[in-house]
């Protein structure tokens, strides 16, 4: 799984950061003022602004039903997972804080994170209730638990329903079903819906990084990227390079989707769908509101990625943790697990940005009236799930072998040459 960071195109890493293990927590000074361990107080810092926003409100009602009060601190906006270091090793950093998910592991071997696993246990906590994959995310190896999942953006296929009826295309279907949508059926489609003349094309798939683990896997893989361990690179099996390759010939051999020089600009794969240029495109829930705001001239949907072996989607999560410095841990707990539970969770739905973590919460997104109708299906998504095994260095594999991947996305290697050849720097890096 995948945060907003790793989220990003590929063309798009965070500047600087090339593992855990290469340069430490950072030395220095926090200074962050984090009020002391009173009890009644506490300290919350996101890499985004939260005041205004459904969060803001959810914190707000914590703090009437507990009688803690929570100083959210500015919003670190760039360069945040330096910042992060350098508070940890400051020793006295926010109760609670946004962390990228690629670094969860990392930051975990080093103990630098709170073990969760203990106040799980102690508050009987039913597991049961949250979505299985995205709250599994955070366990290491030794069985602790160390950060917590909010919630998550599901993948789903987005769809410009007029252009499928104009074409005469039957439209994908509307439950999680492998019924008509299987790969075969989805390149079908996207051959009858490309029109050269108008630039149109019918898919754009491989743009969006988590469909790497989502197409994998629903070939047939048991891992996706990384081994369950997290110390190999496994994109490079025979079925996981299968299935890229089919994702990048829908480019290189059939010509239904844009070409990768086309897709260099960031947004651009949004705005190309908000154009009518794009008759389906794999992104996540946290599209949705973009869309909702840009498109004004054509009905669009959402469907299940296609169906091959499996049917199964990656989902970006919303991921934090309790530094085990904080200075107010135990109120840092009640805060997560009141941002988890229903109450939270209903509140924070209402930003449309990503499915909380809550199955129950989750099964409430309905139709509103507004696109897309069947907005459901980002919130079933949690029985269908798949996640990235963790490593010790995410981003700096993955600063290898995507740029890597160029030389095929432009048509002039076959994957397989590509991952093989980058394989040994990749796990090398796995290394830490």
């Amino acid at each position: 799984m995948q945060t907003t960071h790793s989220n990003l195109s590929r063309r798009r890493f965070l500047a600087g950061l090339t593992g855990l293990a290469a340069g430490g927590v950072l030395a220095g000074c926090g200074g962050n003022g984090n009020a002391s361990g009173d009890g009644k107080s506490m300290t919350f810092l996101n890499w985004q602004q939260v005041k205004g926003t459904p969060l803001e409100q959810a914190i707000q009602a914590y703090e009437k039903s507990s009688g803690t009060s929570v100083t959210v601190q500015p919003a670190v906006t760039q360069e945040y997972d330096t910042k992060m270091r350098t508070l940890l090793a400051g020793g006295s950093p926010p109760d609670v804080m946004r962390i990228n998910d690629d670094f969860v592991r990392g930051f975990s071997e080093q103990g630098a994170l709170l073990d969760l696993k203990p106040y799980i246990e102690k508050d009987g906590l039913d597991t049961a209730a949250f979505a299985k994959e995205a709250y599994e995310f955070p366990k290491q190896p030794d069985g602790s638990h160390t950060a917590w999942v909010l919630g998550y953006e599901p993948r789903l296929m987005f769809y410009n329903v007029d252009l499928f009826k104009q074409a005469g295309v039957p439209l994908p279907p509307t439950t999680w079903s492998p019924d008509g949508w299987t790969w075969a059926d989805f390149a079908d489609r996207a051959k009858k819906l490309t029109d050269p003349a108008k630039k149109q094309y019918g898919a754009l798939v491989y743009l969006d990084t988590g469909y790497e683990q989502t197409f994998t896997v629903n070939h047939g893989s048991q891992t996706g990227i990384y081994s369950t361990d997290g110390t190999q690179f496994t994109l490079p099996g025979a079925k996981e390079v299968e299935a890229l390759q089919w994702a990048t010939d829908l480019t290189c051999k059939d010509k239904v989707q844009p070409p990768w020089s086309a897709l260099q600009q960031d947004n651009v794969q949004n705005q190309l769908f908000a154009q009518g240029k794009i008759a389906m495109m794999f992104a996540t829930f946290g599209t949705v509101p973009y869309m909702r705001t840009t498109v004004k001239d054509f009905t669009w949907d959402v469907a299940p990625p296609p169906a091959d072996v499996g049917q199964k989607t990656e989902a970006s999560v919303i991921v934090f943790c309790i530094p085990k410095s904080a200075k107010n841990p135990d109120q840092a707990w009640a805060l997560l697990k009141f941002l988890a539970g229903e109450e939270g969770g209903k509140i924070l739905l209402q930003g449309g940005a990503f499915t909380p973590i809550n199955k129950k919460v989750a099964a409430q997104l309905a139709p509103d009236g507004k696109m897309p109708e069947h907005i459901g299906l980002f919130g079933e998504a949690a029985e269908h799930l798949t996640a990235t095994n963790q490593t010790k260095n995410t981003l700096g594999a993955r600063e290898l072998y995507r740029p890597a991947l160029d030389q095929a996305y432009n048509c002039e290697k076959p994957v397989g040459d590509v991952l093989n050849q980058i394989k040994p720097q990749v796990e090398n890096a796995l290394k830490g």
